[in-house]
């Protein structure tokens, strides 16, 4: 089954904690990283797998918990790899990144 993507979202302390796989500065400040949700191991038994492209308007990592940060995107799938190969693939692009910022941006006005 190919990879679902999710829009653009804000997040805080009640979602599940992720895992860091990359992160790296982007050019106007801030940082990007890809990260892998974290689930119980009860949880595993049927599950996808999902990650998600996270970024901060901060210049300094880790990540505090308490800071709110938003989704770029959100990637579930059965295949490891396409999942975290897709991430990878929006992390280190930075007009994906705006073009997911913008679109997120015009819901979140539409919504207003």
């Amino acid at each position: 089954m190919p990879n679902q993507p999710h829009h653009a979202h804000t997040i805080g302390k009640q979602d599940a904690p992720a895992q860091p796989l990359y992160w790296r500065p982007m050019p106007g400040g801030g940082y990007v990283r890809v990260e892998l949700l974290v689930s119980e191991p009860a949880d595993l038994v049927g599950e996808r797998l999902r990650g998600r492209v996270v970024m901060e308007r901060r210049s300094y990592a880790p990540p505090a918990i308490e800071d709110e940060q938003l989704v770029v995107e959100e990637v579930e799938g059965d295949d490891a790899d396409a999942v975290v190969a897709e991430l990878f693939r929006i992390a280190r692009d930075n007009a994906a990144i705006a073009r997911r910022l913008l679109r997120h941006q015009a819901v979140s006005a539409r919504a207003d």
